[in-house]
């Protein structure tokens, strides 16, 4: 967040920088307005580009959340058992050992959804607790 910040007062630092160059030259006739805004579109193009490739570095480098194998799972078997698919997200989370907090932030859902969707799968696979749930859920090849 402080490179952001920094990045940013960097840049309007510079901007009122080339206002002012432009204002002299401009006055003066050396340069046109035209060629003052495109540079100054240049400069936000770029420094856009460099927050945005940050960013993409930051995210893609930084995930904690494991790649989920789809080899071996029975598509079949799930819509036996009736799970829906945000179910099944939840379900293979569960098996990550995720609390509902954590599958709450990494699905983007409300807490008491998540809790919601545990209830269900509790119900659908017939265990009256999380663990259970896993095991048959691996042992009908729902979940890798």
């Amino acid at each position: 967040m402080r490179a952001v910040i920094i990045g940013f007062g960097l840049l309007i630092l510079c901007l009122l920088v080339l206002f002012k160059i432009g204002e002299v030259n401009f006055t003066k006739g050396n340069v046109r307005l035209e060629v003052i805004v495109a540079i100054v579109a240049l400069i936000f193009f770029f420094v856009g580009l460099y927050f945005n490739n940050q960013a993409q570095k930051k995210t893609s480098g930084n995930s904690s959340e494991p790649l989920v194998s789809t080899q071996g799972i029975d598509y079949d078997q799930i819509k036996k058992v009736g799970l829906t698919q945000r179910e099944h997200d939840v379900l293979v989370k569960m098996a990550d050992g995720l609390s509902n907090q954590e599958i709450a932030e990494h699905l983007f859902l409300s807490e008491s959804t998540v809790k919601t969707h545990v209830s269900n799968i509790l119900f659908k696979l017939d265990a009256k607790r999380r663990t259970q749930a896993v095991q048959a859920a691996k042992k009908l090849k729902i979940v890798a």
